[in-house]
C-alpha cells in the first residue's frame, strides 16, 4: 500500500518494444549508455531525463508516459510507474566507476550510468533515484498493451487540457507535478493493470540477452 504522497507525470518519446517468450516489454532503445529510466534492474533507475526539473523525495511516484502527438495528444500511455525508494548522490558528479557501491551490475553500468558524459554538471550534485522493487512496475492490459491513462486522469480531476498545459514548456515537455492526485492515479493504474512487469524479472531478461 502506498501512502498519500505527491509525484510527477513525465512525458518522453514512444518506447521500443521487445518480446521475451510471451512477455511484451516497452523500453528505451537498446544502445549502450543511454537508457533512462532504466528498467532492466530489480530497482528501476532514474538519473538524467528531466532530473534537474524535479525535487524528488522517497515515496514520490513518477509516471512515465508517452502520447500519440505532443503536445496535442489524445492518449497518454503509461509505460512505467516509478515509486522512489532512495535518492543516492554520486561521490563525483561527472564520473563513476563500476566498483562504486551505487552501481548494481555490469549491465546497469553499461546501459545507464555511462550516459553522464552527455550530461555534464558544472556545480550540481548528481544523484540516482532507485525505485521500490515491489511497488514499481510496468502496467499493461491483459493483451500486453500499455494503458491509456487519460480517462484515469480525468476521473481524478485532471482534464486533458489541464494535463497538456502542465506538461508543455514551449515546444518541449516538462514534468507535471501531482499532489495527492499521484496516490489516486497510482491506485487506479494498479487496479487497471492486469499485467505488471517488475524489475526483478526484467533484470533476468537483460542478463539472459547477453548470454544468448
Amino acid at each position: 500500500m502506498i501512502a498519500n504522497t505527491s509525484g510527477y507525470l513525465i512525458y518522453h518519446p514512444k518506447r521500443a518494444v521487445s518480446k521475451d517468450n510471451n512477455t511484451i516489454i516497452y523500453h528505451d532503445a537498446i544502445r549502450a549508455g543511454n537508457q533512462d529510466p532504466y528498467i532492466w534492474s530489480t530497482r528501476f533507475l532514474h538519473t538524467y531525463c528531466h532530473i534537474t526539473q524535479l525535487s524528488p523525495k522517497a515515496g514520490h511516484i513518477i509516471f512515465w508516459v508517452s502520447g500519440n502527438t505532443f503536445p496535442h495528444f489524445s492518449q497518454l500511455y503509461c509505460d512505467l510507474v516509478f515509486v522512489v525508494e532512495t535518492k543516492l548522490y554520486w561521490s563525483k558528479a561527472n564520473s563513476i566507476e563500476r566498483s562504486d557501491p551505487l552501481v548494481e551490475s555490469d549491465e546497469a553500468f553499461d546501459d545507464h550510468y555511462t550516459w553522464h558524459h552527455q550530461h555534464p554538471f558544472k556545480k550540481r550534485k548528481r544523484f540516482t533515484l532507485k525505485a521500490h522493487p515491489d511497488h514499481s512496475f510496468q502496467p499493461q492490459d491483459r493483451n500486453g498493451m500499455l494503458i491509456d491513462i487519460v480517462p484515469l486522469l480525468d476521473e481524478i480531476g485532471l482534464s486533458p487540457e489541464r494535463v497538456r498545459d502542465g506538461l508543455k514548456a514551449g515546444f518541449q515537455s516538462k514534468p507535471m507535478h501531482l499532489d495527492t492526485q499521484a496516490h489516486m492515479l497510482y491506485e487506479k493504474v494498479q487496479e487497471r493493470a492486469e499485467i505488471k512487469l517488475y524489475g526483478a524479472g526484467l533484470e533476468k531478461v537483460r542478463r539472459g540477452r547477453d548470454g544468448q
